[in-house]
């Protein structure tokens, strides 16, 4: 059975077919391991992957100083996803994809612009990491966790520093993941308990 993520690689390999000069794509392939591991649609599982790829990728940009052709092929996966979209013809599904993207980018935004008190910033990591899966498994399944969602797709990477946290330092960056996984250890130790 094909994965989700080689089914994107090769709808970007169609997609960009004769364009030679562009910077590399990284696709979470933890994202789409853990897409893989539910019963939901394919066409589902690759809008969500390839628009969390278009908004890593775009992330990215300033970061690692990419050439102006990374923004294209930012627009072009975006594009792409909103084709996916179309083709699902599930206008429910659509507007809380939408809904989650604008949420996702006022969330990078405030961290971005050190907007939200420090309380809040675990809560706007966890709703970044998550909210497309989240979204996603929970339109077509029974509802999930968000903190077993984050645990599943952010334990495998021991220094992992995303792009839209660049402006805090990798210690703060630590910091943040550690006390967003020990409030969920804490909070599973409360339910069980």
């Amino acid at each position: 059975m094909e994965t989700t993520i080689s089914k994107l690689n090769r709808q970007i390999e169609h997609k960009l077919k004769g364009i030679n000069d562009y910077e590399s794509i990284h696709i979470n392939s933890s994202l789409s391991a853990l897409l893989d591991s539910y019963q939901i649609p394919e066409i589902a599982k690759l809008a969500c992957l390839t628009i969390d790829t278009s908004m890593r990728h775009l992330d990215d940009i300033t970061k690692n100083n990419l050439s102006k052709n990374a923004i294209l092929i930012g627009d072009l996966l975006s594009a792409h996803y909103y084709t996916l979209l179309a083709e699902m013809d599930d206008p429910s599904y659509q507007l809380n994809m939408s809904k989650a993207i604008v949420k996702v980018n006022e969330l990078k935004s405030s961290l971005h612009q050190h907007a939200l008190p420090k309380r809040d910033m675990n809560e706007a990591i966890i709703d970044i990491e998550v909210l497309f899966p989240y979204i996603t498994i929970s339109h077509f399944k029974d509802d999930v966790d968000k903190f077993v969602l984050f645990e599943d797709l952010t334990s495998k990477y021991d220094g992992y520093y995303p792009s839209y946290l660049k402006q805090y330092t990798k210690d703060a960056i630590d910091q943040f993941f550690k006390d967003i996984n020990q409030s969920y250890t804490k909070r599973r130790g409360n339910e069980h308990g």
